[in-house]
């Protein structure tokens, strides 16, 4: 009988295989998982004292990376939609001995009051969304960060002429993400400017990944 909380109820898609999520990652990444996180921390605009929110956390690792960052003068949150996630995010914090607080929630519903955090952050989340709850999410992200605070969002972004890459977009659909990924992140920025974001800037955490940052 299972020991978790039944999922809230959501239109986006939620992974019901929780517990072999970093095993996918690790094949997706060739073994490199620690590295991409790495990789995509190296580019977030959170510091030491920040308080930070991971939306669709997955099973924490992000999140906890980043509250070793910010340190003990400032705070990490961690969600997802997925109750199993967040049962493995709240083990693996434990484990580590950082504070990082995991809690199932919603990215269009995010229970956080208003202009809570310095930075709000998620990374491949968005292309297991349809379009209206993208646009929830992002007055969201709005609506809980602090006057000046920052959102920092990775996805898949295709690059042409790449065998590795194209095995990798299969690898990510039949994950449950989209058949074309090319513009996961570019069409975001009229996203970002339409819920009043600001100071928009993209790149690339690496060959795979790419990011787009805004200010409120």
């Amino acid at each position: 009988m299972s020991t978790h909380s039944p999922a809230p109820t959501t239109t986006g898609q939620t992974i019901p295989w929780a517990y072999f999520y970093d095993t996918l990652v690790g094949v997706m990444s060739l073994g490199k998982a620690k590295k991409l996180r790495n990789d995509i921390a190296a580019k977030a605009p959170y510091k030491s004292g920040d308080k930070v929110l991971d939306v669709g956390c997955g099973t924490g690792d992000q999140a906890i990376l980043a509250s070793d960052i910010v340190g003990n003068e400032g705070a990490v949150f961690g969600s997802d939609a997925s109750p199993k996630m967040i049962h493995i995010a709240r083990s693996k914090a434990e484990k580590s001995g950082l504070d990082v607080d995991f809690q199932v929630d919603l990215i269009e519903n995010i229970s956080h009051p208003d202009e809570t955090f310095d930075v709000v952050m998620n990374s491949l989340v968005m292309h297991h969304l349809p379009g209206d709850l993208m646009i929830k999410g992002l007055n969201e992200f709005y609506r809980i960060l602090k006057p000046g605070g920052s959102v920092y969002i990775v996805d898949m972004e295709s690059v042409d002429g790449s065998l590795f890459q194209r095995f990798g977009d299969f690898v990510i659909h039949l994950h449950g993400g989209n058949k074309k990924l090319r513009d996961n992140v570019q069409r975001l920025i009229p996203l970002l400017k339409d819920n009043g974001f600001t100071d928009i800037s993209t790149g690339r955490v690496n060959r795979q990944l790419a990011y787009i940052c805004g200010k409120k």
